[in-house]
């Protein structure tokens, strides 16, 4: 499964290379990134990190999905915390090329993998978080049809949650290819 919009591609994670690899540990190590998401960079080993990611690829808890921009790796959107009873996901989307940021790459992306999300895969509902002040992310979600639901506090942190449903997405789409 490749999909493709213009130069930008998405295509699953666990057929990334290997210096692709070293890019996407890259991104999770970068403190402005990590600060993006109210977290911390990450400090285990390379090996580690991919074999968590590839572990839970393979078990069935996260679909991860690599973007490439211009045939280069730029960044991730993961479906994670899976519910298959629910058919339900907490959507992550990370864009780690900064000199990228606000070209409308992630906007691009995440439009591919709603459509591989809820039309291939059957998923009913998403659910994501981000920083209150990450007006970036916020309006590449509200783009694509997400629904603000709240803010809530963790810590010295304030988050606003989304949420996107299947029925709502479909007659959105519906009404843009009109």
């Amino acid at each position: 499964m490749v999909l493709t919009d213009t130069n930008l591609e998405i295509r699953p994670m666990l057929e990334m290379k290997p210096k692709d690899w070293g890019l996407f540990y890259k991104y999770f190590r970068d403190k402005e990134i990590a600060s993006l998401n109210g977290a911390r960079p990450i400090f285990m080993p390379l090996w580690l990190f991919k074999n968590i990611i590839i572990g839970e690829e393979k078990s069935g808890e996260r679909i991860g999905l690599a973007i490439y921009f211009n045939n280069q790796f730029i960044g991730s959107i993961e479906f994670y915390d899976i519910r298959l009873e629910t058919r339900s996901a907490v959507l992550g989307v990370l864009i780690g090329e900064k000199h990228l940021w606000g070209q409308g790459l992630g906007t691009k992306a995440l439009r591919l993998a709603l459509e591989y999300i809820f039309i291939e895969k059957d998923f009913y509902r998403l659910s994501l978080e981000t920083l209150e002040d990450n007006l970036r992310a916020r309006s590449s979600f509200e783009k694509n049809g997400f629904r603000f639901t709240g803010i809530s506090n963790a810590g010295k942190n304030k988050f606003a949650h989304y949420e996107l449903i299947r029925s709502a997405w479909l007659e959105r789409r519906l009404a843009q290819n009109k």
